[in-house]
């Protein structure tokens, strides 16, 4: 299974470490196409060396490939509304986390 993970990258990193624990547990499934977003090298400004338009076209294409896309979206971002719209679009399973007191990111351990 290809999985398409989302979470907020220029909206805020505050989430990063969540990120990465999610990404690891979602490894144990599938193949996740974008693990770069639980990188603690990638920073709000985004990603270096790659256009916006070249960041469009390459997780359009990772979209396109999916089984699936698992989103974080207790910080707000625009990129992951058009994500999951994207893959609405597409009729690709969603499963949204949030967090309902929007705060204090807690890893998720495999106790």
């Amino acid at each position: 299974m290809k999985l398409y993970f989302c979470g907020s990258i220029k909206g805020g990193r505050d989430d990063q470490a969540l990120y990465a624990d999610i990404i690891r547990e979602l490894k144990r499934h599938g193949k996740v196409l974008t693990e770069h977003v639980g990188s603690e090298n990638l920073t709000a400004d985004g990603e270096r060396g790659i256009s916006c338009k070249e960041i469009f076209s390459r997780d359009m294409s990772w979209i396109d490939e999916a089984d699936a896309v698992v989103a974080e979206v207790t910080t707000p971002s625009l990129g992951v509304g058009f994500e999951l719209g994207a893959a609405d679009a597409r009729s690709l399973p969603v499963l949204c986390l949030f967090r309902p007191d929007g705060g204090g990111a807690k890893a998720v351990h495999d106790d």
